[in-house]
């Protein structure tokens, strides 16, 4: 597939732009990382999401989920009640991170972006 359209400059085909979308739109990519991976920025990826050319026929239209909000335990409850909880975390890059109950967010975060990099 051709990504560039003839002549001078970076313009892309809307074939190009519309494929792009749809893989930066995919569970779990990364605009950043389709960017550099097809060799376009970041900020032009994020221009054509926003554009309704290059949406797909198939794109999920957004909706609301029906929540049911009870009292939250406390966390030391969750805690106590599961020593054992742990979520993990699969980057796009295949790693993973598996963290208990309590751990420290911005920990986390910045493990991931170490990880990630």
């Amino acid at each position: 597939m051709s990504r560039k359209t003839e002549g001078v400059g970076a313009r892309y085909t809307d074939v190009f732009k519309r494929q792009i979308v749809e893989e930066s739109l995919e569970i779990g990519a990364s605009v950043p990382i389709v960017a550099k991976r097809h060799g376009v920025l970041a900020n032009r990826i994020y221009a054509w999401r926003q554009d309704e050319r290059f949406q797909s026929a198939a794109a999920e239209v957004p909706c609301f989920a029906a929540v049911e909000l009870t009292d939250a335990p406390q966390r030391e409850d969750i805690v106590s009640s599961h020593p054992e909880a742990r979520i993990e975390i699969t980057l796009e890059n295949g790693r993973r991170i598996s963290v208990s109950i309590g751990v420290d967010v911005g920990f986390v975060l910045e493990l991931a972006r170490g990880l990630a990099a």
